[in-house]
């Protein structure tokens, strides 16, 4: 990222040391700012070069018009007072009893007068589009290409610190819920100031400069005076300024969850809205919200013999937003995996329509991470199944298959991609409970034992052959005699010793195990809208029927589960280097 790009903060901001928050909020506006300010400056180099020639040869052409079709000049007259003189009415005849008064006091409104109104607005344009100083302190670079709307978090607290924004742009905050209708505003009030100091004042000078038959007609008269983003060009949109909405998982995909709904279903062209998913209220202590993992995990939650934690599924805001909520633009992506998330954004910037992207970051004091480990707890998470990465663009297609990819996962066509040990050479899988296992946020939900200790205790990879998610869902897990019991903290995992050490074993709670098959089965439902077979799941299908028609002995299936499914598969899974 080029720095003259962007100027990310251009005051102090105090947020934690470490926050996954600002790489993300910084990644938007440098993009934004890079793709936008040369369409900017593109754009007034184009308004000066058509003011130019507009005062050069406008009179003379309105003069032709005039002469050659006096009912084209005369509406096209209308349009210029009604759109750039500010004399337009509730209706065509309020409009033309306001002209009339105008020029009973002032005289006709002559040819000069029309080039030089359109010419002023052209080079007001112009000007702010490419030398305006709109934030002191700044090089003359033009007005912003952005504003941002904020829900109340933690994005707000640090974007607000006194005593200046750090943000330079225009930069609000409203309500844990209220920021992204707030946005929705925002951008339907570019959209009009855009079109009355720029589209339109355009548009009539291309009129004037360009028609030789036909100037304009009734129709085009009433679409120019009751204009909408609808009939806007692409290059036009493009040229809208853009409105970020950015809050939490709490503000955008919790308690404000509907009003995000409602504004994605609008599919405004210029509204681009980011969640910074903590996974938690990260601002007002620790609080579940619907995007906090089963385990809970945080500085509220309940741990102990009657609950082991937020006992219901993780909802994944973004892949709501895929189905049903017509055509916006949507990826989860974060900084795990950067040029993904920069292309994702661009994408998002060109997309005619809403972007919603929701990007895991983590919150140190929350997660109970260094403050070094912003990046590599993102890509853990990514790896583990714990939040995939995925981008859903409607440009490619009306299928699941033509607009989803998932690629940047590891291992996307299984359950849980797989790593050789560089010390043992031995291949282990990387499930959420690995990822659980480096946050002390999940600090409950794992004991250390010793290794003479685990013939007492089943192995993860054979417990996930054993359980689907409708034993969860119908809790056969909690039935001693069904092969899906889960004995609490009756399954280990193993984990790599630090710097070479000997192999590290936990025992994972009921939860923790549970969280595995949810983070599964959701990811199992992801690959099959990008029309991915998974291996492991149609093994794990045969399997369980043969052992359901007997075909198994059960002893033998409990003892070898895993063994087994690889067996199904016709090879042991496949290492990732």
């Amino acid at each position: 990222m080029v720095r003259s790009n962007y100027d990310a903060l251009v005051s102090g901001d105090g947020a934690c040391a470490g926050c996954g928050e600002k790489s993300v909020l910084r990644a938007i506006a440098a993009v934004t700012e890079a793709y936008m300010r040369p369409v900017f400056h593109r754009k007034s180099d184009r308004l000066i070069a058509k003011a130019g020639e507009l005062e050069k040869n406008g009179p003379a052409r309105l003069a032709a018009l005039a002469q050659r079709d006096p009912a084209a000049y005369a509406l096209l007259k209308q349009a210029v007072a009604h759109l750039v003189l500010g004399l337009g009415g509730e209706n065509e005849k309020d409009t033309k009893a306001r002209i009339a008064a105008h020029e009973a006091a002032n005289g006709p409104i002559t040819d000069l007068q029309m080039v030089e109104a359109l010419a002023s607005v052209l080079l007001t344009d112009a000007f702010n589009h490419k030398n305006l100083q709109a934030i002191d302190g700044r090089l003359a670079n033009g007005m912003s290409v952005m504003a941002m709307a904020a829900h109340t978090g933690c994005n707000t607290v640090y974007g607000s610190t006194a005593p200046n924004n750090p943000h330079p742009y225009p930069w609000m905050n409203s309500l844990f819920q209220d920021g992204v209708t707030v946005g929705w505003l925002m951008g339907e009030s570019f959209i009009v100031d855009h079109a009355r100091r720029s589209v339109l004042p355009e548009r009539l000078t291309d009129i004037l400069l360009t028609r030789e038959e036909n100037a304009i007609s009734a129709r085009e008269y009433y679409e120019l005076t009751h204009f909408t983003d609808a009939t806007m060009t692409d290059q036009e949109i493009v040229e809208l300024p853009k409105v970020w909405v950015v809050g939490g998982d709490g503000g955008i995909g919790d308690i404000g969850y509907q009003n995000t709904s409602k504004v994605i279903l609008q599919n405004r062209p210029n509204v681009k809205i980011l969640m910074l998913d903590t996974q938690v209220y990260s601002n007002t202590g620790g609080q579940n919200s619907d995007s906090t993992p089963m385990l809970g995990g945080n500085d509220m939650n309940v741990f102990g013999a009657a609950t082991q934690g937020k006992n219901t599924e993780k909802k994944t805001v973004a892949e709501t937003f895929i189905a049903g909520h017509g055509s916006p633009f949507v990826a989860q992506v974060s900084m795990a995996n950067a040029p993904k998330l920069y292309r994702a954004i661009l994408d998002g910037l060109e997309y005619r329509g809403t972007m919603f992207l929701q990007a895991f970051t983590t919150c140190q004091p929350e997660h109970g991470v260094a403050d070094d480990m912003a990046l590599t707890q993102a890509q853990r998470a990514r790896d583990s199944r714990g939040v995939p990465e995925f981008v859903f663009n409607p440009r490619l297609g009306e299928t699941y298959q033509e607009a989803l990819d998932v690629k940047g996962n590891p291992a996307p066509d299984m359950d849980w991609y797989s790593a050789k040990d560089k010390v043992s050479g031995e291949t282990n899988r990387y499930t959420v409970a690995h990822w659980a296992a480096t946050e002390a946020r999940f600090r409950n939900h794992l004991k250390k034992v010793k290794k003479d200790a685990l013939g007492k205790l089943i192995p993860l990879e054979n417990m996930l052959v054993r359980i689907t998610q409708q034993d969860a869902v119908w809790r056969r897990y909690l039935d001693p005699a069904h092969r899906s019991f889960i004995p609490d903290f009756g399954v280990y995992i193993k984990l790599p010793g630090e710097a070479g050490a000997e192999p590290e074993y936990r025992a994972i709670s009921r939860q923790l195990v549970l969280f595995c098959v949810e983070r599964r089965k959701a990811w199992r439902m992801l690959q099959s809208k990008a029309g991915i077979a998974n291996k492991e799941y149609l093994a794990q299908k045969a399997l369980l029927a043969d052992l359901d028609a007997g075909r198994i002995p059960t002893d033998e299936f409990l003892a070898h589960a895993h063994e087994l499914l690889e067996e199904r598969m016709g090879a042991a899974v496949p290492a990732r280097a």
